[in-house]
């Protein structure tokens, strides 16, 4: 069902959080879809089940004259059948309304219907139905801020803007602390408030929309490491850009302190960070703040230690050594250090980084914190202030200055109308409230389960309902098949919009997934990957945007299956992928459009998959990529192997097809345009360890290559896609050489105004018969200012067969579900974010 307040109003979640959109923009999809088939188009089943909030659960009789008041006893009529159901299977319609359910709606083995005895929970035609288990809050509950909670409020704006509810007396659960605990990526686990519908970000420094220096709006930068767990954040340190401007403390709201305080009164701070990659940032609690020495440090050392992993490497040489005496000129690059220094600079060995990167000499620095340092060289406190004393018994990098970092979740940086912290000391929310509370309906989330969940369930339909409002997951199935989930709206809701694990024929479609704090859809273990066997799943015309809010995650994610079809998808606005693949065989990925994805992290592509010999025949056709700057097109990351991208339009990119030393990786007849880089055939393989010996090698005999469906399957792939490997054989053979990109090919592809491809020393790979155009107005586009690329060249019409027919038929389409779709310049796919 379409909710016209949430499609006009979609700038309060992920706009703030992840910065997407600046603070009060308001997003309008003025032709949005609109959900469902028209009121005449009512299919009257075996049996009609009629669901109404008037209604009675004791008295109804599930009749239109007589409705029942809820699903659950609705779905108790259709146990009552007892799998004897009549012909053309039972309808329960469902009026419109909000239904608060208790918990999760769980469809069990008794819930099923059959092939010709279908199932169908739908909301009534022209009707909103909106199913949510969150709780409503009464607005008396809300109260001023407290003394002590208003003398923590940001000093630029008036505590009395804001207020406070008391969750712990609520009854709330999730709002002890994070369910990750110190240190996490994805297991977020607090309570989620939405007002009037619509998730309130949760407040972070900077705003969303708030770009300090020359820094990303949302975002600041360290100014290098100070040992394995901290790091600077203005002078101090030797990041290797050379910028260590004091971000924090730019607005003279004496910041440091500030949040020093309120941690010494109980208060955890948060930050999260790409603290030691590009992608995956991470969520840490930070032990201490060292206002004095204008450092940072976390709780936990992040994976790998703090500080960028290209940056050069600090080695402890003295464990036992915590302090030395040190002069003011200490990283003068005119001084010298004897080799009895406890700290000393290595080059990095990664062999992704040019060869010219780390030029700068090798150093030997002392560490920060000796008592008998000057002032003048760290900025120390004053005599009663604890200095920051390095832990030097673990090694880190140095750190490119680069890393970026804010704080999340702190009352002490509400200042924008609609953010809010859930204090864990308190057990409080607090709110900057975007108009009067009295007049506006107040939804907690604190559900850890799905909102609607199969189990071990068939043949059931779920139509057009608004599914919002809680902390798991919006559908979840597992171990079912023969499900349908169409033509919802999915949102709000902590986990993933839609999950399917163990499951087989179900089908996905024309649903709208936005504003999610994990990913939009995911299909998991889908077919049976050691048998071959096809699951026969279909993830269809789904609108999927804006996800990825609290935990980056993609806007689609198939694992571990096989024969999945992914197809006329609009996926866009995403933290990271647009869709990630790993471990899959024989997906079918045509007609997608997806842009601006990877708008918060980066080293990732429009569609990436990574690190798997085994992950074959994957088919990726007629897909639409564009206003994709923060990443590659197709990314085959770390030796994943075997994917055939055939007739795609990559514009805009890093790198059209990123190939990362892996196999038989095939790349034709596509068109890459306004690219810096068209390709990559990389060798990374050679430094990693991508040997016959290698954990990938181990994966692949796990499949038993040699008899068997694995021994015809790669028979039947040398076939069909003309390869020059002997799948499996000569894989797992040193003497082929599989740490090699052997068998990769670019071949027969337009590019216009791109980069060139690049290319290793090692290897058997293709490039060749590739078109290219210097000016894009040679490629004779039909309009290319408004992203329509087919084209009058008769050169670009013999390398890319049937572009014209193709292009137009990419995206969201007209169907039982979906009776208008999003124009391109509506979904934003017209500009870059």
């Amino acid at each position: 069902m379409f909710n016209a307040k949430k499609w006009t109003a979609l700038t309060l979640s992920t706009a703030l959080l992840v910065g997407f959109l600046p603070t009060q923009t308001k997003t309008t999809y003025a032709a949005a879809a609109t959900r469902m088939v028209s009121s005449g188009n009512i299919v009257q089943t075996g049996a009609n089940i009629y669901v109404d909030l008037t209604g009675n659960d004791v008295t109804g009789k599930g009749t239109k004259e007589a409705p029942y008041k809820s699903i659950t006893k609705a779905r108790s009529a259709v146990r009552a059948y007892k799998g004897v159901l009549p012909a053309g299977g039972v309808t329960v319609w469902v009026k419109g309304g909000t239904y608060n359910l208790p918990g999760t709606l769980d469809m069990f083995p008794q819930d099923s219907g059959t092939a010709d005895k279908p199932v169908i929970y739908r909301a009534y035609p022209g009707e909103t139905v909106n199913l949510t288990t969150g709780k409503g809050v009464d607005p008396t509950m809300w109260k001023p801020l407290s003394a002590d909670a208003a003398a923590r409020v940001n000093p630029a704006i008036s505590a009395s803007k804001l207020r406070e509810i008391d969750a712990a007396a609520l009854g709330i659960q999730n709002i002890a602390g994070f369910e990750g605990g110190s240190t996490f990526t994805e297991k977020w686990g607090i309570a989620d408030l939405i007002v009037d519908g619509i998730r309130q970000p949760i407040a972070q420094w900077p705003n969303a929309d708030q770009a300090i220096n020359s820094n990303r709006a949302g975002w600041v930068t360290m100014n290098g490491s100070a040992d394995s767990k901290s790091f600077y954040y203005g002078e101090g340190g030797i990041p290797e850009d050379g910028d260590s401007t004091d971000d924090l403390n730019a607005d003279n709201t004496n910041r440091a302190e500030r949040w020093k305080k309120s941690m010494a009164q109980g208060h955890d701070l948060y930050v999260k960070g790409f603290w030691r990659t590009a992608w995956s940032p991470v969520t840490s609690k930070v032990g201490a703040i060292y206002p004095a020495d204008s450092i940072i440090s976390l709780k936990d050392i992040p994976s790998g230690g703090m500080g960028d992993k290209f940056s050069r490497t600090v080695v402890n040489t003295n464990p036992t050594l915590k302090s030395t005496n040190v002069t003011a000129n200490v990283y003068s690059t005119s001084t010298s250090f004897t080799q009895q220094s406890p700290v000393t600079y290595l080059s990095s060995s990664n062999n992704n980084v040019s060869s010219n990167v780390y030029e700068t000499p090798s150093l030997i620095v002392p560490p920060l914190g000796a008592a008998t340092a000057t002032s003048s060289v760290y900025g120390l406190a004053a005599a009663n202030s604890e200095p920051f004393i390095p832990d030097t018994s673990v090694s880190y990098r140095v750190g490119s200055g680069l890393e970026e970092w804010k704080a999340i979740n702190y009352l002490d940086e509400i200042d924008v109308p609609g953010e809010w912290a859930l204090d864990f000391k308190d057990g409080k929310i607090y709110y900057y409230p975007t108009g009067d509370l009295t007049k506006q309906i107040v939804t907690i989330a604190d559900n850890k389960s799905s909102i609607v969940k199969f189990n071990d369930a068939s043949y059931i339909q779920f139509l057009g309902f608004d599914v919002e409002g809680g902390m798991g997951n919006g559908f979840e199935l597992q171990r079912s098949h023969h499900i349908t989930i169409a033509g919802n709206n999915v949102c709000y809701v902590t986990g993933s919009g839609i999950v399917d694990y163990y499951g087989n024929n179900n089908i996905i479609q024309s649903n709208d997934v936005f504003e999610v704090g994990a990913s939009g859809i995911t299909v998991g273990y889908s077919g049976n990957r050691a048998t071959l066997t096809n699951s026969n799943t279909k993830i269809s015309n789904n609108h999927i945007y804006k996800v990825g809010t609290l935990s980056s995650l993609e806007g689609i994610v198939v694992r571990e299956s096989v024969g999945v079809t992914v197809d006329h998808n609009l996926v866009h606005d995403t933290p990271k992928a647009a869709i990630k693949y790993p471990s899959n065989n024989n997906l079918l990925m045509e007609y997608n459009e997806v842009h601006n994805t990877s708008l918060v992290e980066s080293d990732t592509g429009a569609f990436y998959t990574p690190q798997d010999w085994t992950s074959y025949g994957n088919v990726l056709r007629y897909n639409f990529i564009h206003h994709n700057q923060r990443s590659n097109g197709f990314y085959f990351d770390d030796g994943d192997s075997g994917d055939v991208v055939s007739k795609n339009i990559i514009q805009q990119s890093q790198t059209g097809f990123l190939m990362g030393g892996g196999h038989d990786n095939l790349a034709r007849n596509n068109m890459v345009i306004d690219t810096q880089k068209a390709g990559q055939i990389d060798d990374r393989g050679i430094q990693r360890g991508y040997t016959a010996t290698s954990a990938y090698a181990q994966n692949l005999l796990s499949k038993n290559p040699t008899s068997g469906a694995w021994l015809q399957y790669g028979k039947d792939l040398k076939a069909t896609y003309g390869y020059t490997t002997n799948l499996w054989a000569d894989i797992l053979n040193p003497n082929w050489y599989p740490e090699y990109p052997n068998g990769s090919n670019i071949s027969n592809n337009v590019f216009v105004q791109s980069g060139a491809v690049t290319t290793p020393k090692n290897g058997t790979f293709t490039v060749k018969d590739n078109l290219n155009f210097t000016n894009i107005a040679d490629a004779q586009f039909f309009d290319a200012k408004n992203m329509d690329f087919r084209s009058n060249n008769p050169e670009i019409q013999a390398k890319f067969i049937g572009l014209n027919t193709i292009f137009p038929r990419i995206g969201l389409v007209k169907d039982q579900y979906r009776t208008k779709v999003v124009s391109r310049a509506e979904s934003g796919g017209l500009t870059n974010r």
